[in-house]
């Protein structure tokens, strides 16, 4: 199931409107941390942030406590504190009751030594994005979202025939006083937003919704077998400081998309540089699960929509030519995969590599999340660009929490083993 969003609505929310607000920041696996601050509170908080142990940002996919990075032992698991973006300010109308209204920040992490924290999620896709803009461009990305749902407490999927009207329109109303204009929701459709932040929100208000409607919600990739898989995309457009779209150029060939030269080395940097984003895009074990049911796409680029072996769609929306990339799976972090689609469209642009011919593979595709990690680990482009301490915290959590717990797991258990570490914790 899915919901079809488009937009983010800029309303300046103040402190003042709000008695009870939401501190979150997202942990490596995308997943919210944090807690609410009452009214009276408020404004210390803003100012000075808020302690949080720098483990329940840092942990395994299930909350496992980090021994596995000395660093935080070296340092005495000191502390960090969640510093607010004031600018994300938004109400979460659904925690509201009666004259009482509860809002959201989300929040940035500063170590114990009183700098930002570099190897954070949301700074890596930070970071990246002041990369882009020093080159004089910036991008413009929706994000589609696939979720499953199922009656609570079971895995019973919901039924195509099933009334969901009570839950649909609260979900409806839900996202629109949030911020979050909505343009449909229902079975088979998906959910496009145009930041990071509003991903954030997304999810943590869907699974809310679901829950008190007497549903369960998950973004684990594949929660069944025989099913298709829960996918995530990027579509994106690339402007300059005259907010022009140079992705497209009306002089080149129809056969790639009006695809601009430039918009050419921004894909060939993303199909480059598929190995090591898919240990970003595609984070769990589970994201390669697919059965026979699924199709696996290649490291390609296509202007067919109807080709979905192809990883990128050239296309084009009211605002010209832009791009989709269906690598990403729903598991994913969406700070984590912003930053790594930044750092490889920018080097395909500063190298100016060259596009390969549509539907013509030249980057092997990972069957596996070791084979992924290896891949990133190696990659002295991505390791230089998102940092060394964030790549490897990153490849060190998946591995020991992750990777470890399913060595000597039979297959016939597979699916099984998968649900009990992600189903309920992504």
């Amino acid at each position: 199931m899915a919901a079809t969003v488009s937009g983010f609505t800029q309303v300046r929310h103040e402190l003042d409107e709000f008695d009870l607000v939401l501190f979150t920041a997202p942990d490596m696996h995308g997943v919210a941390r944090g807690r609410f601050i009452f009214k009276s509170s408020l404004k210390g908080f803003v100012k000075n942030g808020l302690g949080i142990a720098q483990a329940s940002l840092f942990s395994g996919v299930q909350c496992d406590i980090p021994m596995v990075l000395v660093e935080y032992s070296q340092e005495g698991w000191a502390s960090g504190t969640l510093i607010p973006d004031i600018s994300t300010l938004r109400p979460l109308s659904y925690l509201s009751y009666g004259d009482k209204k509860v809002g959201q920040l989300i929040c940035d992490y500063q170590s114990f030594t009183g700098e930002r924290e570099i190897s954070m999620s949301r700074e890596v896709a930070l970071n990246q994005l002041q990369e882009l803009r020093n080159l004089g461009l910036d991008i413009s990305v929706a994000f589609e979202l696939e979720f499953s749902i199922f009656k609570k407490g079971t895995l019973l999927p919901v039924s195509l025939n099933e009334n969901l009207d009570i839950l649909l329109n609260k979900l409806l109303t839900t996202l629109s006083e949030s911020g979050i204009p909505v343009i449909s929701v229902g079975r088979g459709t998906e959910a496009g937003i145009e930041a990071a932040d509003s991903l954030h929100r997304l999810r943590n208000i869907l699974r809310s919704v679901c829950v008190s409607s007497g549903y369960d919600i998950t973004y684990m990739t594949k929660p069944l077998p025989g099913f298709t898989k829960n996918r995530f995309h990027f579509i994106m457009t690339l402007f300059d400081e005259q907010e022009s779209n140079i992705l497209t150029n009306s002089n080149t060939d129809d056969s790639i998309g009006k695809l601009s030269e430039v918009g050419q080395h921004w894909a060939a940097g993303l199909l480059n540089y598929h190995s090591a984003l898919t240990a970003l895009f595609r984070p769990t074990i589970n994201c390669y699960s697919f059965g026979t049911e699924d199709i696996e796409i290649s490291a390609t680029w296509t202007c067919n929509e109807n080709l979905n072996t192809a990883r990128l769609h050239i296309g084009s929306t009211t605002k010209g030519t832009c791009i989709r990339d269906s690598l990403p799976t729903s598991a994913c972090n969406p700070y984590i995969a912003l930053g790594g689609l930044l750092t490889a469209g920018m080097a395909g642009i500063s190298n100016k590599m060259l596009l390969p011919l549509e539907m013509s593979a030249e980057e092997e595709v990972q069957h596996s999340l070791p084979e992924a990690l290896d891949s990133l680990e190696k990659d002295a482009v991505f390791v230089n660009a998102l940092g060394s301490k964030f790549v490897h915290r990153y490849i060190a959590l998946k591995r020991e929490y992750e990777i470890e717990k399913f060595k000597d797991k039979k297959d016939v258990d597979l699916f099984e083993n998968e649900r009990s570490i992600y189903l309920h914790y992504l």
